[in-house]
């Protein structure tokens, strides 16, 4: 009995000096933003000590779905800020061997470039983890997937508007009974198509055509249909299941796009419908100008961009009127829930996985991407499923436009064609991202008005297709091959400026002292190589110049960066103009004077008799200084011009116990 005692005990000695098997230490997949504080909810302004995620709920959210994060896969969440462009930082930590992050976040306008550089992975094989999820795939692109998207967009990035209160004057969009039909009860009804959409108007321009716009408007009298050209004929596109490049490829000259060129053209010529004026290039629309107007009340229906929708409702609204955002109007041969009828949502601000991230982290990063953005928003809208969000959120998102939800009789309305349009609102253009957007702007531009002889959209468009194939076929080549691709200008600077008398040869000057640049892929360039533009700097008149100095890398990207020129009279013997602010500051004790900026707190005027600024040249005398004692001591300040001439000024500084 004694020996199993004794067995006993000495297993229970055993096991109790067999330490305890810690957890798995968590995995952190890092999120790279161009701006932490708006993702980061533990961000904190060093200057204020708040949060930098203002709202607390939210913040409060956010750190939810980090909690979901690690319980579900042990993973820690890290927010990394780029500490340059994110186009360069993102490249030059692939090129490095060490990534910057696991999941980047590119803004809007900076993901052509990204993928130019081919340092995206693509995200094929990991599809799957996408299923049920299809609001973070985005179309594929070059036919692969590239992108993660957190985006929950409400509306298009110029959305139709209309005045409801303007349309109960017009007698002839009445029923039988005398009530306005409006275009919500069109949506309602399931008649909101092209045909119907240009009746409306025409009745509309009917009877406006002849009222005086109010003061201010860019249109003399009040229109029915006030936009850009450009977003109305994109608008249509989408509408009627056509692009400039989305899920089927280049649509750019594809049927469907055509005839939505062709329908927003036939509104113009009808004359239902106005561009808000354009620039002197005769083509290009003053593009925020119909919003401005539909603020006015110059204008019935307008494409209004999205940051501006909410101050021009407010307008309407300080003058007892009612706004509805409507979907844009679906072509006569589509019914309203097929999937090519869509509205037009620019891809941007959108996620990617960078090459160099292992498969098995990649796999993880997109896990913890649904998981992170699925808690956030069914969070934000308490609900169960991210399928029910956007109903959920409507009411919300409609009341931050300032739209009319809760009108007893075009509340309803209101709300559903809100909550109709942001079911269709998913990323689908990608015009921008891949660099195709300009041209297209130019073509439809100069073919609606004639510019430049360029003849109807679908024969322009099929005489300049090579804008958009050479563009497709060579980033086909970039993203087959495996190599990185430079497209980054190197970074130059220069500061300072160089002071050169009348008359002086700048042939003879050697500039590359002036300048440093350096590139991503190449390292440090010589100086030298750098070409130099003096032809903006007159030697023969007085005056301030630049000279631009000019590198390029061995891929052919040029960046530039100017150089100050100071053109002066050397037979100028007028002493310089310095003069001193009248009310000086005091000086703390204990102040370091050296380091003060003397010229910069202190002088008012300091230039030569031809007006050339010396300010930089000012010279502070502090011998007679004392800033360990308080008491008044005289300061002396001395400029000399580049011809020699010397100015003097005397002021008392009063240095202060605290």
């Amino acid at each position: 009995m004694k020996k199993l005692v004794a067995l006993f005990t000495a297993l229970v000695m055993v096991l109790l000096c067999v330490p305890v098997l810690a957890e798995e230490a968590p995995t952190v997949i890092r999120m790279g933003t161009h701006w932490k504080p708006e993702l980061d909810p533990h961000n904190i302004d060093e200057t204020t000590g708040n949060f930098t995620i203002g709202d607390e709920e939210d913040r409060l959210i956010r750190i939810a779905a980090e909690d979901a994060v690690r319980e579900k896969y042990n993973v820690e969440i890290e927010y990394v800020q780029y500490a340059q462009d994110t186009r360069s930082e993102l490249v030059l930590s692939v090129l490095a061997g060490n990534p910057v992050c696991d999941l980047a976040l590119m803004w809007n306008g900076s993901e052509n470039t990204v993928l130019a550089q081919n340092i995206l992975q693509p995200l094929d094989k990991y599809v799957d983890l996408y299923d049920g999820a299809a609001w973070m795939l985005p179309d594929k692109v070059y036919g692969h997937n590239y992108f993660l998207n957190a985006n929950q967009s409400f509306t298009q990035y110029f959305s139709l508007l209309v005045n409801m209160t303007m349309l109960e004057q017009v007698d002839a969009l009445k029923d039988a009974d005398g009530n306005t039909i409006y275009p919500t009860d069109l949506l309602e009804r399931d008649e909101w198509t092209w045909s119907t959409f240009k009746d409306y108007l025409t009745k509309i321009q009917a009877y406006y055509g002849n009222t005086p716009a109010p003061d201010g408007a860019k249109v003399s009298t009040v229109q029915a249909y006030e936009t850009d050209h450009r977003y109305a004929t994109l608008s249509a596109m989408y509408a009627n299941g056509g692009a400039i490049y989305g899920a089927k490829g280049l649509q750019v000259n594809s049927k469907e796009s055509i005839e939505a060129v062709q329908f927003i053209k036939s509104l113009r010529d009808a004359g239902v419908m106005v561009d808000c004026g354009t620039y002197d290039d005769g083509y290009t629309p003053q593009w925020c100008e119909s919003g401005n107007d539909f603020g006015r009340g110059a204008t019935v229906f307008a494409e209004c961009p999205i940051w501006m929708i909410k101050s021009h409702i407010d307008e309407c609204t300080a003058r007892g009127e009612s706004v509805a955002l409507m979907p844009w109007p679906r072509p006569d041969n589509l019914s309203k829930d097929s999937e090519d009828y869509r509205q037009v949502i620019s891809v941007g601000d959108i996620w990617g996985v960078l090459k160099g991230i292992s498969e098995e982290k990649t796999e993880l990063a997109v896990k913890v991407f649904r998981t992170y953005w699925e808690t956030y928003y069914e969070l934000k809208a308490h609900v169960a499923d991210m399928s029910e969000y956007k109903e959920a959120m409507a009411e919300t998102e409609a009341m931050k436009y300032g739209l009319d939800i809760f009108n007893d009789k075009l509340g309803d309305g209101i709300l559903d064609a809100f909550i109709f349009n942001s079911e269709k609102c998913v990323p689908n253009d990608f015009a921008n991202l891949l660099g195709m957007r300009d041209p297209w702007d130019r073509i439809v531009g100069k073919g609606f008005y004639g510019v430049e002889g360029m003849p109807s959209y679908e024969v322009a468009i099929e005489a300049n297709m090579s804008q958009f194939t050479d563009t497709m076929a060579q980033m086909e080549a970039i993203l087959g091959s495996n190599e990185l691709h430079d497209n980054q200008a190197p970074s130059v600077s220069a500061e300072g400026y160089v002071a050169v008398a009348l008359g002086t040869d700048l042939s003879e000057y050697d500039w590359s002292g002036h300048f440093t640049a350096e590139d991503g892929f190449d390292g440090v360039l010589d100086p030298a190589s750098g070409t130099f533009d003096t032809s903006k700097v007159d030697v023969n008149t007085i005056g301030e110049y630049t000279v631009k100095g000019i590198y390029t890398d061995k891929a052919g990207n040029e960046g530039s960066a100017k150089f100050g020129v100071r053109v002066f009279n050397p037979d100028n013997t007028t002493s310089p103009t310095l003069t001193v602010k009248e009310e000086l500051p005091s000086v703390a004790m204990d102040t370091d004077a050296a380091l003060i900026d003397w010229a910069g707190q202190y002088v008012d005027t300091a230039k030569d008799a031809d007006g050339l600024d010396l300010k930089e040249l000012v010279q502070a005398d502090l011998t007679q200084l004392d800033t360990s004692t308080p008491g008044d001591y005289p300061v002396t300040l001395k400029v000399a011009d580049y011809a020699g001439n010397e100015a003097t000024v005397i002021f008392t500084v009063n240095v202060v116990a605290e």
